[in-house]
């Protein structure tokens, strides 16, 4: 019987432990796609935008389809807010909203 309860424990752990690194590289992943679309979206904003001195970055999404939303402010300032959608597979931002001058 003791036998038994040693084995289950330790499938118990093995399988623990499974699950937390599962859980722990789709974080990394997310991470990583998250410093893309805030890389992309920076490019973005700095060249069809003017006066952008400062990007400050709030919240990310993942959308079902892979792409992901990123949300900030420009310089310094929480009433200018901007948003876009960044797609990983064309490796561009698609749909954005932003509050400031475009370029011409």
């Amino acid at each position: 019987m003791k036998k038994y309860l040693i084995i289950v424990l330790v499938l118990i752990i093995t399988v623990g432990g499974l699950i937390m690194k599962h859980q722990y590289d789709v974080k990394k992943e997310e991470n990583a796609l998250f410093e893309k679309a805030k890389s992309k979206m920076t490019e973005y904003l700095r060249s069809e935008y003017k006066g952008i001195d400062k990007i400050s970055y709030d919240d990310y999404f993942i959308d079902p389809t892979g792409g992901i939303t990123v949300e900030g402010y420009l310089n310094g300032d929480k009433t200018k807010e901007f948003d876009g959608l960044y797609d990983p597979v064309g490796d561009k931002i698609g749909s954005s909203s932003v509050d400031a001058e475009e370029k011409s």
